[in-house]
């Protein structure tokens, strides 16, 4: 296993990287010829497998060539930096035709945690299998054995497909328990401390969050989820990623930054109402004009703005939001975009420096960002994980794409942790905010639990608050 530190020492022309005169890292991407049909679904549901996929474009990683590690977590500048220079580095015989895909050859995929200060990995994956829109495949091949040998598309092509072969499906899970981590009276009592801090003025906003584990009676499959869960939210960027804390598996509506050149985007959400106010909806369904949720989103958006208005040559903010539209849940949305400032070398800062820059933004954390987290540290149960993190890829040239890691669940054998966060600001009410958790959970259980209304599951005995 090759790391970031040694992916950018002595080069060997045509061929990859020496790291400390031990291993030579090399790539290899072509187009997969026709042959066996590969289901990434169930690719994704391998124990090394990685999936990132939006807008009709399916990634799927298998294996790990190189880890990109940041110790000191997205504070850890050199890291970041080394983490894109040693893509770089990675030679690569690209055989795909130009103009076929975006993206460079060589991909780090992976889902960094919350805390900017834990320490995070991206992964390289050995084998990085791609299905565009148009349904034309094409393969990035790692490997550490200098490039002597080139792989065969026909045999690649067999290997994925017999690794994304199954038997007859069985029924999966028929019975789940959920175990709240926490009561609703806790949580709302959480939430009036928030509010109460934000009256003697030390936050403006801050996100909590509350955590539910769903125990199923068998373990659910992994690929049979991303696949309802894909037809649930088309709009949404699935992922499914191995972490420290378990499988991370979501379905996030929230771009959190784009770079592709210059040209970066980002669409934050805050500000949440149900999908179907005519169905007994519980939370205002009035978003556009309700003045919590403008204060909330308008928070978020600035500090967006804010990180990145230094770096941009052109920076477009619209001047109201949208509505997002998800199956049971409706957001404000501002689509953010603008063109970068090169530096004086030519370069402009990567898609993973400006996650460094934004995460967390206050969709998820707070204002001001120091004393939100200290008090998200104070009020809730333990660390994060995963969740509310940053999930996406990089590739040599610096371009990427990272959502925020909402709506997701981490997946240990039987057991899902299910997370939902609310933004609080002054005037927020505990139980409205209780209920909009409830709301979210529920946009994830119905890709777990598909005809189970999460409120029908009873928990197996009462919480302690």
């Amino acid at each position: 296993m090759t790391s970031a530190h040694t992916t950018e020492t002595r080069r060997r022309p045509g061929r990859g990287v020496e790291g400390a005169g031990r291993t030579v890292v090399t790539a290899w991407r072509a187009a997969l010829p026709a042959g066996d049909a590969i289901d990434p679904w169930i690719l994704a549901g391998g124990d090394d497998a990685l999936l990132m996929a939006e807008g009709g474009r399916v990634l799927v990683g298998v294996g790990t060539a190189v880890r990109l590690e940041l110790p000191g977590g997205l504070d850890d500048t050199d890291a970041v930096a080394r983490a894109t220079r040693g893509l770089a580095a990675v030679d690569c015989d690209d055989r795909l035709a130009a103009g076929t895909t975006p993206f460079r050859a060589v991909l780090a995929l992976g889902a960094l945690p919350f805390d900017r200060r834990r320490p995070g990995a991206l992964v390289v994956p050995s084998t990085l299998y791609c299905r565009e829109p148009d349904g034309s495949e094409w393969v990035t091949v790692v490997t550490d054995d200098g490039g002597h040998a080139d792989p065969d598309p026909v045999q690649v092509r067999a290997d994925l497909a017999a690794r994304s072969r199954r038997g007859p499906a069985g029924p999966g899970p028929t019975a789940w328990r959920i175990t709240p981590r926490d009561g609703d009276t806790g949580f709302e009592r959480r939430v009036s401390e928030a509010v109460a801090a934000i009256g003697r003025g030390e936050v403006a906003k801050v996100v909590l969050s509350r955590r539910v584990d769903v125990t199923a009676d068998q373990v659910p499959d992994v690929g049979d989820l991303l696949r309802r869960w894909g037809a649930l939210e088309p709009s949404c960027t699935l992922f499914s990623v191995p972490t420290p804390d378990g499988r991370f598996v979501g379905a996030s509506p929230e771009l959190l930054v784009e770079r592709h050149g210059t040209t970066v985007t980002s669409r934050p959400l805050a500000g949440t109402t149900d999908r179907d106010h005519q169905a007994g909806s519980t939370l205002p369904p009035a978003l556009l004009e309700s003045a919590k949720d403008a204060e909330e989103h308008r928070l978020v958006v600035e500090a967006i703005r804010e990180a990145l208005l230094p770096w941009s040559e052109r920076l477009e903010v619209p001047e109201h939001p949208e509505l997002v539209h998800l199956h049971n849940i409706t957001h404000l949305g501002t689509s953010i975009g603008g063109t970068l400032r090169r530096r004086p070398d030519g370069t402009a800062p990567s898609a993973l420096a400006l996650v460094a820059l934004l995460h967390p933004t206050p969709a998820v954390g707070g204002v001001p960002r120091s004393a939100a987290l200290d008090l998200i540290a104070r009020l809730e149960e333990g660390p994060r994980g995963p969740y509310a993190g940053a999930v996406g890829w990089v590739d040599g040239a610096g371009d990427g794409r990272f959502v925020v890691g909402i709506r997701a669940m981490t997946v240990v054998g039987a057991t899902a942790t299910l997370s939902a966060g609310v933004g609080i600001v002054s005037g927020s009410r505990p139980d409205v905010e209780r209920r909009e958790t409830d709301l979210k959970f529920t946009a994830v259980f119905d890709a777990l639990a598909p005809g189970v209304p999460f409120d029908a599951v009873p928990p197996p005995t009462s919480v302690t608050d």
